[in-house]
């Protein structure tokens, strides 16, 4: 058994015969046969029908790659990180050849609980349905490793059983580095581990704002130079997560940025948020209406692909409910995307606007849901408008939150070294952190296109608001 971490056969370079699967863009990923064999299983090749930005393809046609070649792509992106991160002694002296096999698995299959649209369907569980909330691809992923998860192809030995036999590691040590809170992971070593693949600059980001952005046809997420970033690489001070040196602190700055404007121009643009409320608010109407058993929900989200699902609550929506006229839009071959009625952001030029945005970010979904009731009868003229036909949008609230890296300084102390973080080496980190939440987080106030006509009244818009906010108050 290999015991030096670098002379790994998953850390070869590529070339000299070696298997690999070819990726978009020109990205070649070399495979063992133990990897291999864990792409073949069923459970991984069902990431297959789930399409990696679910809803955006309505609106950009390219975006329909699939969380399988993201999840091969995480694990080429990781053997990179490792290759850079080992030519430091401390690295090399803290890991063992079982601890990089453990984060390359983990790189692999940090997906594998995903099933389609499932950060739309997740939003559901601020909605208050309780037990009938759409599970959370995070705590699936252990389930579908050890082949618990309810709709998963039957008749196969789990995933769990190939991590223990082929690629010699312990796949509950995989699971916690896929699912378990930074602080509940037993060591600095699984800490820093688990920082590759989930961090300011994990190899999760550096994979799909690159493959993103290709897909899309935009050059947003892929305009900082990797190879200098992967270069930069090196071990915070305590040890237990990846920072920078300060060579890469413009390579740093600049792939935060790349993040920054693929939220702003792609993964929030208003139309795609518009498709995403649509989904959100049309699964919310048929787990209210139907409520399935949690079991029964979760069996059938991770047994089909994104196309059939969307098919299927479709003809299964109740006739003239909310759900149908939703899904009529985004289903049988149409594309009917709500209007924008009204936007907020945290740094609108007009003060009443800011401070209507205000009031909005402080509701919550049950005070949100009567907002909408009552904008629904001003709005409606002589009858109010009917259920579903607006829909206020709230991006997620766990994206406000971007996180630091530390800069090790090596010339600084007369060659001693010091520590700084880039928010404290970088005005333009601190800038992105600021106007992130207070530039591209928006709110908007979606309405079916049958009353698009509102559009043009924004100032029967803006008093509706203030009105129906100053009933909840």
């Amino acid at each position: 058994m290999i015991t030096d971490p670098t002379r790994l056969p998953e850390l070869a370079p590529y070339g000299a015969g070696q298997r690999v699967v070819r990726l978009p863009e020109l990205d070649n990923v070399p495979l063992t046969a133990a990897i291999v064999a864990v792409i073949d299983h069923p459970h991984f090749q069902r990431l297959r029908r789930v399409r990696q930005l679910g809803p955006t393809w309505l609106v950009y046609p390219g975006a329909v790659h699939t969380r399988f070649e993201h999840a091969i792509g995480v694990y080429g992106t990781a053997t990179r990180y490792l290759r850079s991160l080992l030519q430091h002694e401390r690295v090399r002296h803290g890991l063992d050849a079982v601890d990089v096999r453990t984060v390359l698995a983990a790189a692999l299959l940090h997906d594998v609980g995903h099933y389609p649209f499932a950060h739309t369907l997740e939003a559901i569980h601020h909605g208050g349905h309780g037990g009938h909330d759409a599970p959370r691809h995070e705590d699936l992923a252990e389930e579908v490793l050890f082949g618990r998860a309810p709709g998963l192809a039957p008749g196969h030995a789990p995933i769990a059983r190939i991590l223990e036999r082929e690629v010699e590691v312990d796949p509950h040590r995989v699971s916690a580095l896929i699912r378990a809170p930074r602080r509940a992971l037993p060591s600095a070593t699984d800490r820093f581990l688990q920082s590759i693949l989930s961090s300011a600059i994990d190899a999760d980001k550096m994979d799909y704002l690159w493959r993103d952005s290709v897909h899309l046809g935009v050059p947003y997420g892929r305009n900082y130079d990797r190879e200098r970033l992967l270069n930069a690489l090196t071990l915070d001070e305590a040890g237990d997560s990846i920072a920078v040196t300060d060579k890469g602190i413009v390579s740093a700055e600049i792939f935060l940025f790349c993040r920054y404007t693929m939220f702003s121009e792609v993964y929030w643009h208003h139309t795609v948020r518009s498709v995403s409320a649509m989904l959100e608010a049309a699964l919310a109407d048929l787990i209210a209406r139907d409520k399935p058993d949690p079991v029964d929900l979760t069996s059938r989200l991770m047994g089909v692909g994104d196309d059939e699902l969307l098919r299927t609550f479709a003809a299964e929506a109740a006739p003239k409910s909310a759900g149908e006229r939703l899904l009529h839009g985004l289903t049988g071959d149409r594309r009917r995307l709500y209007k924008r009625l009204a936007t907020w952001s945290k740094a609108d030029v007009d003060e009443h606007r800011r401070e209507q945005w205000q009031a909005l970010a402080g509701l919550d979904r049950r005070r949100e849901r009567a907002l909408i009731a009552k904008l629904s009868r001003s709005l409606g003229g002589t009858k109010p408008l009917p259920p579903g036909a607006l829909l206020l949008d709230v991006p997620p609230r766990d994206k406000d939150r971007i996180p630091d890296v530390a800069v090790h300084h090596a010339r600084a102390r007369d060659g001693a070294g010091a520590w700084t973080s880039l928010a404290a080496s970088s005005n333009i980190v601190h800038g992105i952190a600021h106007d992130f939440v207070a530039v591209v987080k928006k709110m908007r106030l979606f309405v079916h296109p049958e009353h698009g006509h509102l559009v043009a009244q924004p100032g029967r818009v803006t008093a509706a608001v203030d009105q129906a906010l100053t009933e909840l108050s």
